[in-house]
């Protein structure tokens, strides 16, 4: 299964929620309120990290988060470039919560490209971020933060 996943609503935008989502046949989204991104944000930065690797780490959280009931599935994930010059950064992040949960992901099936408008995964994102669609979940501070 090759899926695409997008973002509606910047995680560095800490009065919006965030909207992660893919889609391939079948489709899902996560929902990160704004009130949980400032919470992460809070705790992280006690850590004296800069806010921007702050950033990418929850987004990699969310992708984890979201991607964790069908990565034995994935052949393949496009990610859209929403943090260029940080990819390696997320990737990263992400396979190695990908790795501690047990599962398998080879760091060639993921890539970085533009998803684009017309992707059902924006049209996902985008509906749920709009209150047009329900998030299939709605994460906490406490899952983010026990991962990153």
């Amino acid at each position: 299964m090759h899926i695409e996943v997008d973002q509606s609503g910047k995680i560095e935008k800490m009065n919006v929620d965030t909207v992660l989502a893919f889609s391939d046949g079948k489709s899902a989204a996560v929902l990160i309120p704004a009130e949980v991104k400032r919470v992460c944000l809070q705790a992280l930065r006690r850590g004296d990290r800069r806010k921007t690797a702050i950033v990418f780490r929850i987004f990699a959280a969310g992708l984890f988060l979201l991607l964790e009931d069908v990565l034995e599935e994935v052949t393949l994930v496009t990610i859209d470039q929403e943090y260029p010059g940080w990819e390696g950064d997320i990737k990263g992040v992400f396979l190695r919560l990908v790795w501690a949960s047990g599962k398998r992901l080879e760091k060639e099936r993921i890539v970085f490209h533009q998803v684009g408008r017309k992707s059902a995964a924006h049209f996902k994102a985008y509906g749920v971020y709009k209150g047009f669609q329900k998030a299939d979940r709605i994460l906490t501070a406490e899952e983010i933060l026990a991962l990153i």
